[in-house]
């Protein structure tokens, strides 16, 4: 009962929005008509007691039209609920609005006012280490502090209130400091402890390439692969064949002559033709064989090292001939 009688003696200083207010910009119509019944909506809550309802509604008709009959009675429902740090501010604000619209009973009041809060605030001061990280951010109830700030104690409303502190790389420092009326209390940062993780901007590129699907093996160099690969088998099955064929050719001679090959001269001729032929399959099996093998290892190279974009690939099999015999070898750009 005693809030609502102290409300109503302060009703005719506080009462009216435009009475002596400051000049402003001139709200539109409907915003002055809008703040107008915010106002009173919240005026009649006042007179009921109901302060915590009556503070959204002075702040929403303040928003509209920024008046100093607003400003005051938007303190007075601050002071009521506890807000004594906001509710000086405003009481600051409107001394100096009231005296520049000449209105020395608001100035009267909104001195009285804040000069009665006063040894009821509490204060906190916020200090950092000596040597700040580049970028530090320290933010009080989701506000950041300035920098100049560090280590002053400023006022604050009483009750609890969060700070946190961040950098890049580092760890997050959060702390709840409660505040009774009238106390002062100083919150040093510790030195930030470095984040285990990786910073985010760091693996985006990473992300992107453990998500980003395989794009399929360039086509041409796949087919040159298969047919490379193709030849080198074909040239394995000949050399395989030649092979049988010197064995053969061989074994004939040494049935013929012997395992020396020491022949009768009725059989020389003869025999002497089985040890050439014989020579000379070996020779090509082993061409053949060594080709095909090499062929096949190409082909294996140029299929797993194939891009996976496309390409002009170009490859040719040539027949290579040296002195013992001749060869196949995979040419062309890949």
């Amino acid at each position: 009962m005693r809030h609502v009688v102290g409300a109503l003696m302060v009703m005719s200083v506080l009462a009216g929005r435009a009475h002596a207010q400051v000049p402003s910009p001139s709200p539109s119509g409907n915003s002055s008509a809008l703040a107008e019944q915010l106002f009173n909506q919240a005026r009649d809550l006042a007179k009921a007691n109901q302060w915590a309802e009556a503070c959204p509604k002075f702040e929403a008709s303040l928003r509209y039209d920024p008046v100093l009959g607003t400003r005051l009675n938007l303190a007075t429902c601050y002071e009521h609920v506890g807000k004594l740090a906001s509710a000086w501010g405003l009481y600051r604000e409107s001394i100096e609005l009231a005296r520049k619209a000449g209105d020395t009973k608001r100035v009267e009041y909104a001195q009285k006012q804040a000069a009665a809060l006063e040894p009821r605030l509490p204060k906190l001061a916020i200090s950092v280490p000596s040597n700040p990280l580049a970028g530090l951010v320290v933010k009080r109830d989701d506000t950041a502090v300035d920098a100049g700030a560090f280590g002053v104690a400023l006022y604050v409303d009483p009750g609890n209130h969060s700070v946190t502190a961040s950098a890049p790389g580092f760890e997050t420092f959060t702390a709840t400091v409660t505040l009774p009326e009238g106390k002062t209390e100083t919150l040093a940062i510790p030195a930030l402890v470095k984040s285990a993780a990786a910073p985010e901007d760091a693996r985006p590129a990473e992300r992107a390439a453990d998500t980003e699907p395989s794009a399929p093996p360039s086509k041409t160099r796949t087919y040159a692969a298969i047919g490379v690969g193709a030849a080198g088998v074909v040239a394995v099955g000949v050399g395989v064949i030649f092979g049988v064929k010197a064995r053969s050719s061989n074994n004939e001679a040494k049935a013929l002559c012997g395992d020396d090959l020491v022949c009768p001269a009725a059989d020389f001729e003869r025999d002497k033709k089985l040890v050439q032929d014989a020579r000379s399959s070996a020779t090509i099996s082993t061409i053949t064989l060594v080709g095909g093998a090499a062929a096949i290892a190409a082909a294996a190279v140029v299929y797993l090292t194939a891009p996976r974009t496309r390409e002009r690939t170009t490859a040719r099999i040539v027949p290579v001939p040296h002195h013992g015999g001749a060869g196949l070898a995979v040419t062309g750009a890949f």
